[in-house]
């Protein structure tokens, strides 16, 4: 049979034709399965044969080149800006001073003014990098007594004390950068010549004492001499303390979250909104009625009511007259950077003290 059939493997195939399909039929199924269990192919992968999908890692550059524009864009909240002809703003008080937990809006509307904006971080870049006379400036870096939570209920206790109401201010005298090397550099003086400060009346009665050397206490209970009349500090801060339960801040309106409380601990945003918080403060408490007259002005405040000088006058004006503001007031002894403004019809008034702008409003026509 050997001799006959040859190959014993073909004598198989030939006894049993249908064996070989099978075979191969099992192993066209062993592929399929196989392709199928590793993925489609490349052509099933990148789509129909006019063109493939665009991976999306080709979108990264684009992607990172967008967000690193955007983050230049974005303005940096802690420096301010100003430039030679800088942004004025006029921002209402009404329905957003909050003193002692209520939001006061008398009769009138109240506004106080901005000059500067925040730069972008682009532009704070260009400043680092070109290594020149800076555009802005870190507002962290400035004083306590230009802080919002300062400002805000030292104004408002000025403008309760104008209304009748029995509202005391303390004092914080601190002093810094010491000449004499035994000295703290920095240090609270708690008494000068003799007196003790509790209040403005107190340091101006102090320092106006002659007497040589000047004599002086301070918190942590050292005591000193200098000869002449002044302090041995480079720098001395003087600064409105309002009671403990005088609460006041602007954009009460506003849920009091943390970026900013932040903003109002720790930005020396400055003290010029300080007038007009006192203002408003006053007319919600004497009862003023103004109706139909936009009120307007800038400048800081003690506490015992004297209006200090501000920065950017002369656009705030610009600002409050574009506004439609009825008056204008500002510090008096600055008067003289509005030479040449032209007002409109807006009336221009420069004060000195806090009552010198409240009888101006207790004699406006329409005022009761």
């Amino acid at each position: 049979m050997d001799g006959v059939c040859g190959d014993p493997d073909l004598r198989v195939r030939q006894l049993a034709p249908g064996r070989g399909t099978q075979v191969a039929n099992r192993s066209s199924t062993a592929v399929r399965e196989s392709r199928m269990a590793i993925g489609p192919t490349t052509r099933e992968r990148t789509g129909p044969r006019h063109g493939p999908r665009v991976a999306p890692r080709r979108w990264r550059p684009f992607v990172v080149g967008v967000a690193a524009l955007g983050l230049l864009l974005v303005p940096v909240p802690w420096r301010l800006q100003m430039g030679d002809d800088p942004l004025a703003l006029t921002w209402d008080l009404d329905g957003r001073l909050e003193v002692d937990g209520e939001l006061l809006d008398p009769p009138g509307r109240w506004t106080w003014l901005t000059v500067g904006r925040p730069p972008l971080a682009g532009e704070v870049l260009v400043d680092v990098l070109d290594g020149g006379d800076r555009s802005s400036w870190d507002i962290r870096d400035g004083a306590s007594t230009s802080r919002p939570a300062v400002v805000e209920p030292v104004a408002a206790a000025a403008g309760l004390r104008a209304a009748g109401r029995d509202v005391s201010v303390g004092l914080t005298v601190t002093v810094s950068e010491a000449v004499d090397p035994r000295l703290p550099e920095r240090a609270v003086l708690v008494e000068l010549n003799g007196m003790t400060l509790e209040d403005r009346g107190d340091w101006a009665v102090a320092a106006s004492r002659p007497g040589l050397p000047v004599t002086f206490r301070l918190s942590d209970g050292t005591t000193g001499t200098h000869p002449g009349r002044t302090l041995p500090w480079r720098d001395i801060e003087v600064a409105d303390v309002p009671p403990d339960d005088l609460q006041a801040r602007l954009f009460g309106n506003l849920p009091d979250v943390a970026p900013i409380q932040w903003a109002r601990d720790h930005l020396a945003l400055g003290p010029s909104h300080g007038l007009m918080v006192a203002l408003t403060t006053w007319a919600a408490a004497s009862g003023l009625e103004l109706d139909g007259v936009h009120v307007a002005g800038t400048g800081g405040i003690r506490g015992d009511g004297v209006v200090t000088p501000i920065g950017g006058l002369e656009p705030k004006a610009r600002a409050a007259r574009d506004d439609g503001a009825d008056l204008l007031f500002f510090p008096l002894p600055q008067a003289g950077e509005l030479d040449g403004f032209d007002p409109g019809s807006m009336t221009l008034v420069g004060v000195s003290r806090l009552e010198d702008a409240t009888r101006v409003l207790e004699s406006w026509p329409g005022a009761s």
